[in-house]
């Protein structure tokens, strides 16, 4: 026989859950402006502290504005240069480089003072300064030449009384620089060449006083030591001074000769 079915079980239903009921919405209440709370009091501003010093890498603190006073003295100062500055002062300007142009001139600069010139020109200086100036370089311009012959007519001059010297005629060296003298003037260098010319021609008294001194002829002495004194050579003055004793020896020894009785 067959066994009989086994029951199966069957799940209960599972419950739908139910919504809950919702609250009923309130009303939107809007809320009232709260005012402001009043401000609270100012303090007094303290004191502030002192700077402290800037240090490296850090922003510099700003710069104080200037004061009324700065303004003022730096106004005073801009107006006292323009005073000094002014106008007016350029005649005195002109004047002073005329007194320099003129100095070049008598330094023989002519080149300098003429280009001073042009400048004052072209710079419509006053007219009687720039006449003063004309007049000064074209004085000077007579004398800068008249300068320059003189230096060629010196160097001229020193080579042929050296040469007369050293041919032994001192006489003709003397004779080229009277010459020189009597259009150029004298001068240190002149007075300097004039003492060697006259050494040379005493020498040649000297010289002659030496020959007659050999010969014993004391009148020939005599007038060679006279001719060189009248140069008044200090240079000679010790060959002059053996010579004069040498004449007095000569003269006693003259006088011994002819002294009577004997």
């Amino acid at each position: 026989m067959a066994p009989p079915p086994v029951p199966v079980p069957v799940a209960p239903p599972i419950p739908v859950p139910t919504p809950a009921p919702q609250p009923a919405l309130k009303p939107v209440v809007t809320p009232k402006p709260v005012p402001p709370a009043p401000a609270a009091p100012v303090a007094a501003p303290s004191k502030a502290p002192p700077a402290k010093p800037a240090v490296k890498g850090s922003v510099p603190p700003p710069r104080p504005p200037v004061r009324l006073r700065t303004w003022i003295a730096a106004a005073v100062v801009l107006t006292g240069i323009w005073f000094y500055n002014k106008p007016a002062d350029k005649p005195a300007s002109v004047a002073e480089q005329v007194e320099a142009a003129t100095a070049l001139a008598a330094q023989c600069d002519l080149d300098g003072a003429r280009s001073a010139l042009a400048v004052l020109k072209s710079a419509k200086a006053p007219a009687a300064q720039i006449k003063r100036l004309q007049t000064n370089i074209t004085k000077s311009t007579t004398a800068c030449d008249k300068q320059q012959q003189r230096a060629q007519a010196w160097t001229a001059l020193q080579d042929s009384v050296n040469q007369a010297l050293d041919g032994g005629k001192p006489e003709l060296a003397a004779t080229r620089l009277a010459i020189y003298v009597k259009r150029w003037g004298d001068d240190p260098d002149t007075l300097e060449l004039d003492a060697k010319v006259k050494v040379a021609q005493a020498s040649v008294q000297l010289d002659a006083a030496d020959a007659c001194l050999a010969k014993g002829d004391r009148v020939c002495l005599e007038s060679s030591l006279i001719a060189a004194e009248r140069y008044k050579r200090p240079e000679l003055a010790a060959r002059t001074q053996t010579l004069r004793t040498a004449l007095s020896q000569l003269l006693e020894r003259s006088l011994l000769d002819t002294a009577p009785g004997q």
